[in-house]
């Protein structure tokens, strides 16, 4: 669980269907959420854990306040297109490799030995697997992994507030389309698509130990922390690094900016690797000069 991919479920979810510095000692009644406050309005930034257990709510008084005190509630995509079948369905065709290719043809001799070992000890059908393009596949298993200890995707903050968002009539807002998102992980070199399976599995090896670290970070607001276990492992492959999380950040700013002109507040929920470490968003709207406070 140590590079951003893992923390950027959405669509893996959807079709389960991305030297640190020392950690800082943070009170345990911090939370991983920020209010920005504007002229006339306040943005809350919430970061996201995408798998959560039923015993994980309520959430915490904060985290439940930005939602409730925000008129519209931005999500890192449009939630409710995917839900709609056909859109399911092209992204199914989009993850999956053309007919005449298989899983097997697009890893090393001792990649591909690695990931079947997983599978087998999985307990899972290898066959589940050919056809999906690398990516998909390492997180699909890695997703199937990590549910075994008790979290549900459907319990996601995301589902759970895009749930709300829509039974209060709240104006829910996307920062990226569908298949820009979608893009992130299809769009891959045989290369990276060989080293992102290679990351997947060193992961999963630690999941649980992993997973019960990052979810202490993430309940004790401990930014610095969640940076090294969510961002410090893609520092070996900068342009990877730069696609799945740099460049996104620096794009969000303009739209966050543009909330904050606005007279409504807003809560941002976003994957938590988002928004810490020095190149997540927190940072980068306090080098724009504005005002934020961990709560």
């Amino acid at each position: 669980m140590k590079s951003p991919k893992s923390l950027l479920f959405p669509l893996a979810v959807l079709l389960a269907l991305l030297t640190a510095p020392p950690a800082r000692a943070q009170s345990t009644n911090l939370h991983c959420v920020w209010r920005v406050t504007g002229a006339s309005n306040t943005v809350y930034l919430v970061g996201s854990i995408h798998l959560l257990k039923p015993s994980d709510y309520p959430l915490a008084a904060p985290i439940e306040a930005a939602f409730t005190n925000s008129q519209i509630v931005a999500f890192e995509t449009d939630i409710g297109e995917m839900d709609n079948p056909a859109k399911q369905m092209s992204i199914l065709g989009k993850v999956m490799l053309p007919e005449d290719q298989t899983l097997e043809d697009q890893l090393s001799p001792g990649t591909w030995k690695a990931f079947t070992n997983h599978v087998d000890q999985s307990g899972l059908p290898l066959f589940m697997f050919n056809r999906f393009k690398p990516v998909m596949a390492a997180m699909t298993l890695e997703l199937m992994e990590i549910q075994k200890l008790g979290v549900d995707p459907m319990q996601g903050l995301d589902k759970h507030y895009f749930q709300l968002a829509k039974e209060e009539g709240k104006q829910i807002v996307p920062l990226e389309t569908v298949d820009f998102q979608l893009s992130l992980i299809t769009d891959f070199t045989r290369e990276e698509g060989e080293a992102m399976m290679k990351s997947e599995l060193k992961d999963m090896d630690t999941a649980q130990q992993d997973f019960d670290e990052l979810m202490q970070c993430w309940r004790t607001g401990n930014a610095n922390k969640l940076s090294s276990l969510l961002n410090d492992a893609m520092q070996d492959s900068p342009a990877l690094y730069k696609r799945l999380v740099t460049n996104r950040n620096q794009n969000w700013i303009p739209k966050i900016q543009q909330f904050l002109s606005g007279n409504k507040n807003t809560v941002l929920i976003v994957g938590a690797a988002h928004l810490v470490g020095p190149d997540g968003v927190v940072e980068l709207l306090k080098k724009k000069g504005l005002k934020i406070t961990q709560l």
